[in-house]
């Protein structure tokens, strides 16, 4: 089937919409692998695309047992609302963010990829 002009269109819309969000959205896999992130998820931090995108997302969390919680929980089916979390910042400082995010599974069951959206706290701020 081919794409029509709409579609194309559409498309590019969707993709400038994920890409200048003013939420910070990124997709992670089974092995924590940060797969896509738009700007407002990394440029926050104090990140380029590079030194964020094919990181593990564990490289980004202050607290290790928290992004294993998170980690653990979306693998098994759960979705997030509001998850507490401290992200660090290329500068070495802390940013209290929420999560909110569920897993995307294939036909057979098989997780995909995260659907994660990050917010600052506002109760930090």
């Amino acid at each position: 089937m081919q794409a029509t002009k709409t579609d194309v269109r559409t498309e590019e819309f969707m993709l400038d919409y994920l890409d200048n969000a003013v939420v910070g959205l990124h997709w992670v896999d089974g092995d924590a692998k940060i797969l896509w992130a738009n700007k407002a998820d990394y440029e926050p931090l104090g990140y380029t695309e590079d030194e964020y995108v094919g990181h593990s997302i564990t490289e980004f969390h202050a607290d290790a047992d928290v992004i294993n919680d998170i980690l653990e929980r979306l693998l098994s089916g759960q979705s997030l609302y509001n998850y507490k979390a401290r992200l660090l910042c290329k500068d070495g400082s802390t940013k209290s963010v929420l999560i909110a995010s569920s897993g995307l599974f294939d036909d057979a069951n098989n997780f995909v990829h995260t659907r994660c959206f990050t917010i600052e706290d506002p109760s930090t701020t």
